[in-house]
């Protein structure tokens, strides 16, 4: 691959995320990071997650998560309760709100993704780019 063509995909993992993070917070009223947390639970089973799993799952630091769900435990989207296994762990738990948050701002997240990134693919290479993507997604745990 040329040098030009590495730039520009360094510059697409870096950019990305910021685009689909604004729209997420200028027509949904949620940040990536939110979205990716609520969506994280909604896809555990029981809707429920350690809070070090969850910050796993969503990439961000255990302080940064637990700062995160604070937040959103504040809004009523989660909810926070000591772990029934082990009293010094932290479970973590969707709310209906919580789920309905999530199912409204999940039309403008898919938009924003089609608008920023599948509608400069060419339709032939779609195929491709999406299994290309699944791999490095794998690779990255």
């Amino acid at each position: 691959m040329e040098e030009a063509a590495w730039r520009a995909l360094a510059k697409f993992f870096i950019v990305a995320p910021r685009l689909l993070d604004e729209d997420l917070q200028r027509d949904a009223d949620i940040s990536l990071s939110e979205y990716t947390t609520l969506m994280s639970l909604s896809e555990a089973a029981d809707r429920r997650l350690r809070m070090t799993e969850l910050a796993n799952r969503v990439y961000l630091s255990g302080s940064r998560t637990t700062r995160l769900i604070d937040e959103l435990a504040a809004s009523g989207l989660v909810c926070k309760t000591r772990s029934p296994a082990d009293a010094r762990g932290i479970d973590v738990s969707l709310t209906a709100t919580g789920l309905a948050r999530l199912q409204a701002a999940y039309p403008v997240h898919l938009a924003s993704v089609r608008d920023r990134v599948l509608d400069h693919v060419d339709r032939d290479a779609l195929q491709c780019f999406g299994e290309t993507l699944a791999a490095i997604a794998r690779a990255m745990g």
